[in-house]
């Protein structure tokens, strides 16, 4: 754009006026392949090693009704990282967090009983994993608000509370950037700031884009334009020249932007790196394609909703659809069951994908009189949110499909490295709020849709944040919880 106001510093700078400000935090990374022979305890998803003296929280709603919150995480406490963060919390132990997952609603709006946090202080290492109860699940019966990956590629047959599968986690301690925090005028951390707004830019050269070429062009032309000689629109904002021309709010914008600049140079392009399948080849094992499958069904909300009240929600129920419908439905099933009997982790030939492919090109044509949005799947996610579950029941795959392993490894995701991944501790600074300065960050998720399946709204995130004092107290009922999305 040609107004656009440019930056008093460049990336190189704001990189070297920040790098003291940077904090200690804990990353959770997945464990890639899935080794569910770890002693590891710590996971995001599946079954919690909840003991018997906790019950799994719940929800009361105002119109009386109740749900069971969803399972997100568990942290062993014996496995975190020392940092100085981490010494706030017991040496020992395990914590659980709960939530409402499913909610469109901010989960502010329902109180705190829409999110827990549990702590055991003894070993869960011998508990077995408890299923989530029937009522888990709230909300993915909602046909005015789209679906998650959870919710999505679930057993259609199974209770809606397993939505997330089990990744086991392992902990990096890394560096993020924060925010800085003067005491005051005479804060000596003050004075690079302060140099770099007295600094006389340097003047740039001159642009030659088209931007430029058409700018130029106007000034010739247009006769209403006074002559006299301006700053081009390319140089920065000259700074004030004296130091005392400087205050404390000058410097805080500056830094403000220095951090916006680092932290979209952590995330850009962060969807580049992902390994691209042919989508010719997919789906490629069983597994994945039982998916698909799976999220063709859940589409018409099966075993949820009666198929009435689907048709009925887009104004196109009738009896010359519903029949359509069932014989569709009847195929899917069929076809599901063959496959499954063929063992999950069978590669598929030519002949099964193409009608794997048919039925779901049936169902999408389906949609489309039913006057949903009849749009494909998108069989490379689905692949890769299979990986997980497929990996860790069979270990094997790994050796035999190492292209595979590539485009699931976690590793090749931009967004599960930078700030708004998986962590605890550090900068808690999120997507539309920042945490208080008396505020720990005590856990936060990030969308992670292939593993875990985790979607807060649009690629968001849920934090769960403590007030220092309350973690000092062990007071974790008094934790906060809060899914941000873009």
């Amino acid at each position: 754009m040609i107004n656009q106001t440019p930056s008093p510093v460049t990336l190189e700078e704001a990189t070297a006026l920040m790098r003291p400000h940077r904090s200690k935090s804990i990353r959770l990374d997945r464990i890639w392949p899935p080794d569910q022979t770890t002693r590891l305890l710590s996971q995001i998803g599946g079954k919690p090693n909840l003991p018997p003296t906790l019950d799994w929280p719940t929800i009361d709603f105002e119109d009386g009704a109740t749900a069971s919150l969803d399972f997100l995480a568990q942290i062993n406490l014996e496995e975190l990282p020392r940092i100085e963060a981490r010494d706030a919390l017991p040496k020992s132990g395990m914590l659980y967090f709960f939530a409402l997952s499913q909610s469109n609603e901010p989960l502010q709006s329902y109180d705190s009983v829409a999110w827990r946090v549990l702590y055991y202080p003894g070993n869960a290492a011998d508990l077995p994993g408890r299923a989530a109860p029937e009522d888990a699940g709230w909300m993915i019966d909602n046909l005015g608000y789209s679906q998650t990956p959870a919710s999505q590629y679930r057993n259609p047959d199974a209770p809606t509370g397993e939505l997330f599968p089990k990744c086991t986690i392992r902990f990096t301690v890394i560096d993020v950037w924060d925010m800085p925090q003067f005491s005051g005028p005479d804060d000596p951390r003050l004075r690079p700031f302060e140099d770099a707004l007295v600094e006389e830019p340097a003047e740039p050269e001159r642009s030659h884009g088209i931007a430029d070429v058409i700018r130029d062009l106007w000034k010739e032309i247009n006769p209403f334009e006074p002559k006299t000689e301006k700053v081009p629109e390319t140089v920065r904002s000259r700074a004030p020249q004296n130091g005392a021309d400087i205050e404390l709010s000058d410097v805080n914008e500056l830094a403000h932007e220095c951090l916006s600049m680092l932290r979209a140079e952590e995330q850009e392009n962060w969807y580049r790196s992902r390994v691209k399948l042919k989508p010719e080849s997919l789906p490629y094992h069983v597994e994945d394609a039982v998916m698909l499958l799976n999220e063709a069904r859940n589409g018409w909300f099966e075993n949820i909703l009666p198929i009435e009240t689907v048709l009925a929600s887009h104004g196109k129920y009738s009896d010359a659809l519903l029949q359509p419908y069932n014989d569709w439905k009847a195929k899917a099933v069929a076809l599901t069951q063959d496959l499954i009997a063929m063992g999950r982790q069978t590669r598929l030939s030519p002949e099964v994908r193409r009608e794997v492919l048919d039925i779901l090109e049936q169902n999408r044509l389906l949609e489309k009189e039913a006057g949903a949005w009849g749009s494909h799947p998108d069989v490379e996610s689905a692949l890769r949110a299979s990986l997980t579950t497929l990996l860790s029941d069979f270990p094997g795959i790994a050796e035999k499909e190492p292209e595979l392993l590539a485009a699931g490894d976690p590793a090749n995701e931009l967004r599960l490295r930078g700030y708004l991944s998986h962590r605890m501790f550090g900068s808690g600074d999120g997507i539309q709020s920042d945490i208080e300065d008396d505020d720990v960050l005590l856990l936060q998720l990030c969308s992670d849709c292939d593993g875990p399946r985790f979607m807060w709204w649009d690629l968001g995130l849920i934090q769960f944040r403590i007030k220092r004092e309350a973690l000092q107290a062990g007071r974790f009922d008094l934790a906060v919880a809060e899914i941000e999305g873009h």
